[in-house]
């Protein structure tokens, strides 16, 4: 009697969750975002989270390239798996199961079709076209380039298989794993294990680390000079990866892609209880719940080129300096400045150990907005901000990192990126 009882609460239970979710009201579609008088192309690239071909599996990534064909810039976006979104012509749920969705019912232009319509629907964005890679495919394309260093501010821990030719299935195969502050060289497994752990951060911070990747990614290809050689490599390209873009559409893209550095890249994630707040669905899922107003703000700044930012119109010439006692800390500051807009350099000069961080601000009062990001990207109190005004200087800031830098500071960060 009791085991019927039991069967029967869990009967309603599941009723009442599916006439919860029957009943979810369907947002109205966002207006399309106002690209103004930009040419500006949208790329989603996609990872799924599966490397066997027999399954469809849901996106672990999802990330939207905006490319200023006017300007010559490029912004980065990415979104969150647990975005609770409607999926057009099915219901409002995670956005990252739209793919397999579109997938399975074959909908207009396949999963990458119904995703691209859902991101038009709920976010106001315009795909032009779509890169779908599986881990797989990602692993290969990375071991194909030779890999790349990535800079890690923020030590990761999670459990990894210890031989990617070991068998996930088997608790054996796994060892807690921890990969440190500093930098790195990283092969196609490493940057997998890297772009997906979440045991220790949130899905917040994987977007942050996927474009990490993905603007490492981008230094590689450049430094291999691979855009000039794209006609010879596109056969291998669309082997391993699933697109919509032409061969003539990558070399309309080209000469503006060949000009891209890192001061014309801006990245954005969406932010709890900003963009986004935490909610539990109708089917009691953890999942994200869109703040239009806040995301349609974001969005706008996402749209404008990098070059009309302030930090970018300001051009301030930032030295790092390594009094840490630890090495490869300025390499580690470095990259996370040029996150923020910088184009900083690490300095030819050496430093002894020092206690504190410290800036020497040579400006005055001409570069406000620079100063006040440098003292939060690099958590230096302000009472270690020396001001020195210099009429002839060859730098506005010097930073001396102290044996307190502490380089994990995203848990705490605003959207600082190259902000208005």
């Amino acid at each position: 009697m009791k085991m019927r009882l039991l069967l029967l609460f869990g009967c309603l239970l599941l009723i009442s969750r599916f006439s919860a979710a029957a009943q979810e009201t369907i947002p109205d579609p966002v207006p399309l975002v106002d690209e103004g008088e930009y040419d500006i192309v949208n790329v989603l690239l996609i990872g799924g989270d599966s490397a066997d071909d027999r399954y469809v599996g849901r996106t672990d990534v999802i990330i939207v390239v905006s490319v200023n064909r006017t300007a010559g810039t490029v912004s980065l976006l990415s979104i969150p798996r647990d975005l609770y979104v409607y999926i057009p012509g099915d219901r409002v749920y995670r956005v990252n199961t739209a793919y397999p969705h579109g997938e399975a019912v074959a909908a207009d232009g396949g999963g990458a079709g119904l995703l691209a319509a859902t991101i038009e629907y709920n976010l106001g964005i315009h795909i032009d076209y779509y890169a779908y890679v599986d881990f797989g495919a990602f692993r290969q394309i990375i071991d194909d380039l030779g890999g790349f260093e990535i800079s890690v501010d923020c030590a990761l821990s999670d459990w990894r298989l210890i031989d990617p030719s070991l068998d996930p299935t088997l608790e054996e195969s796994w060892e807690q794993f921890t990969l440190p502050i500093g930098v790195h060289q990283m092969d196609g497994d490493l940057a997998l294990w890297f772009a997906r752990s979440r045991r220790t951060t949130s899905d917040f911070d994987r977007g942050r680390r996927q474009q990490v990747i993905l603007r490492a990614l981008w230094g590689r290809i450049r430094s291999l000079d691979l855009l000039a050689q794209i006609t010879e490599v596109w056969s291998q390209v669309i082997e391993t990866v699933e697109t919509d873009i032409s061969l003539e559409d990558v070399l309309n893209l080209a000469p503006v892609a060949a000009a891209i550095n890192t001061d014309h890249i801006a990245s954005y994630t969406f932010r709890p209880n900003i963009e986004v707040t935490f909610y539990t669905s109708p089917e009691g899922s953890s999942v994200l719940m869109p703040q239009t107003v806040a995301i349609q703000s974001l969005i706008h700044r996402v749209m404008q080129p990098v070059t009309q930012h302030q930090l970018v119109q300001e051009g301030a010439r930032v030295d790092v300096l390594n009094g840490s006692g630890v090495s490869d800390l300025s390499r580690v500051a470095v990259e996370r400045l040029a996150w923020e807009g910088f184009v900083p350099r690490i300095s030819a000069e050496t430093a002894g150990f020092q206690e504190h961080t410290t800036v020497y601000d040579y400006t005055g009062s001409t570069k406000g907005s620079s100063l006040s990001t440098l003292l939060a990207a690099l958590r230096v109190d302000p009472a270690n901000v020396i001001s020195e005004p210099t009429a002839d200087r060859e730098v506005d800031f010097r930073i001396i990192l102290g044996g307190d830098y502490n380089s994990c500071t995203y848990s705490e960060m605003p959207n600082l990126e190259l902000s208005d």
